[in-house]
């Protein structure tokens, strides 16, 4: 059952590999988010200065409205990070279920096994004790 359990290795290696984009993934969603947390404490920063600076305010106008441009963009970013983090997530969870069933197949083959080596070797018991049993009973 060797091209079994090659097949099992191959799942588990393949479950990894999804594992691993998974979370590269999740760490450009966070990553996503921070920016738009520094856009906003950016904004906030400028919104200050320019309330201090009444002869700047007529720039903020822009800056504002690109950082929120720019953020805008990120959350799209982000929405088609997630889409692809629940397409993964699909496929992680399909390989896991196909992954089972041959765990499964593997585990039954064995106890299969298991039960005719079991088998075998009480045969071979109560053989030599039937033999010693007749031999007792000859004698």
């Amino acid at each position: 059952m060797k091209s079994m359990t090659t097949l099992l290795r191959v799942k588990q290696r393949e479950m990894d590999a999804l594992k691993r984009q998974q979370g590269i993934l999740e760490k450009n969603r966070e990553d996503l988010y921070k920016t738009i947390e520094l856009l906003a404490e950016r904004l906030q920063t400028e919104l200050k200065a320019a309330e201090s600076m009444p002869d700047m305010a007529h720039f903020f106008g822009d800056f504002s409205a690109h950082i929120k441009k720019r953020q805008e963009q990120i959350h799209a970013q982000i929405r088609k990070v997630e889409l692809e983090l629940d397409k993964l997530a699909l496929q992680i969870s399909e390989r896991f279920s196909e992954m089972k069933k041959y765990e499964l197949a593997l585990a039954a083959f064995n106890k299969r096994e298991a039960d005719k080596d079991k088998r075998r070797e009480q045969q071979a018991m109560d053989e030599l004790g039937l033999r010693g049993y007749i031999r007792k009973d000859a004698q």
